[in-house]
């Protein structure tokens, strides 16, 4: 009888938390920036009045990805390469290209977006120079706006594609992790919104209540995003949804995974629509918004740094302990402070201005 004995040497997770924190903030600014981009073309109408929070969500974050991008790069030398040496099979590649078209198109857009509200309303007195001059920008923007919206369609499909194209990872290779990381960061950014409506813009309540719903049509196609992927891969008999079963099956942790996702999804839909029968429910609907938060990190938490603990090759699960410092904890902790720094700053220059109608009146709530 002859013995094979596999030594396996220990190393380093390939994506370190840095990667969870860039998915999470570009999926919001990619689809945040997708309901700028609609209300640009839709005006006069609720989606153009939804542009100030939309806005305030979409550039938050969209300058604070490619921060978190950078520091899971580690070297500054792994970015200078993507543009000295482009590869156009690789995805990464690629998304190094969409990237910069995103933030040229969306922050160009914010900019015109920007000065039209102050030569209408009036700038502080700091920031004059924003709307000086005669010139307008107004017919760039509907072009500016076409260029966020196929940067934000791209930076969608790339962050999908860069997961699932990897076979080695048989839970990840799947096409529906494209479509279910568009439909979780729908659902954040709508939350985001949602909140920035209520404690920051004062948005009127009808137009509270026109996100609340989008925010629900959000929570039902990330359920039937799931339900998709699951019966798709049950009839077809995918590696990714047999290895979840598999997972299931043997290991506590997974299942305990599968139970907190029904529960906060299932519980976030029977909230919102709680919600919407009262025009008090719609006021306080803001408190969901954390929660939804919470469970789209968590997804890309569970895809992007659980899935590395299951071996590619032999049984159990690695143990994996988060760190305190850069690489971990305080790493998130930082990118997140970030967020809430830019946060502060926004509102004082896009709240309260022309594109947001707060004097409407509750009553707007009960006719939709």
């Amino acid at each position: 009888m002859n013995i094979a004995e596999i030594i396996v040497p220990q190393q380093e997770v390939a994506w370190l938390p840095w990667a969870v924190q860039y998915f999470f903030l570009v999926g919001i600014a990619a689809t945040a920036a997708i309901v700028v981009g609609i209300g640009e073309f839709i005006r006069g109408g609720r989606w153009q009045r939804l542009q100030a929070p939309a806005l305030i969500v979409a550039v938050s974050t969209g300058v604070i990805a490619p921060i978190a991008l950078l520091a899971d790069l580690h070297q500054p030398g792994r970015f200078y390469h993507f543009y000295t040496d482009i590869t156009p099979w690789s995805w990464m590649s690629l998304g190094a290209l969409i990237l910069p078209v995103f933030l040229v198109g969306l922050l160009g857009y914010w900019v015109l977006w920007q000065r039209a509200v102050f030569k209408d309303e009036g700038a502080p007195r700091w920031l004059s120079l924003w709307a000086a001059g005669r010139w307008s920008g107004r017919s760039l923007m509907p072009w500016l706006a076409g260029v966020m919206l196929i940067g934000s369609l791209g930076i969608l499909i790339y962050t999908g594609s860069e997961v699932m194209i990897v076979k080695a990872r048989a839970l990840w290779h799947t096409e529906w992790m494209i479509v279910n990381l568009a439909l979780t960061a729908f659902m954040a950014s709508l939350a985001a919104i949602v909140f920035t409506q209520a404690r920051i813009v004062s948005a009127a309540p009808g137009d509270q209540r026109f996100t609340l719903r989008l925010l629900v049509l959000a929570l039902i196609g990330t359920g039937l995003g799931a339900v998709g992927w699951a019966v798709s891969g049950w009839v077809n008999g995918s590696v990714s949804f047999q290895e979840f079963l598999r997972l299931v099956e043997q290991f506590a942790y997974w299942r305990i995974v599968l139970a907190l996702s029904v529960a906060v999804g299932g519980g976030l839909l029977l909230a919102a629509l709680w919600m919407l029968r009262t025009p008090r429910g719609v006021a306080r609907s803001w408190w969901l918004a954390p929660v939804a938060l919470l469970a789209a990190w968590s997804f890309r938490w569970a895809v992007l740094m659980d899935v590395q603990t299951v071996p590619k090759y032999g049984a159990g699960l690695y143990p994996y302990q988060l760190p305190l410092g850069s690489d971990g904890l305080l790493g998130i902790l930082g990118v997140f402070g970030l967020w809430v720094a830019v946060l502060m700053v926004l509102p004082g220059i896009i709240a309260n201005r022309g594109a947001v109608h707060p004097t409407r009146t509750m009553s707007e709530v009960a006719h939709g």
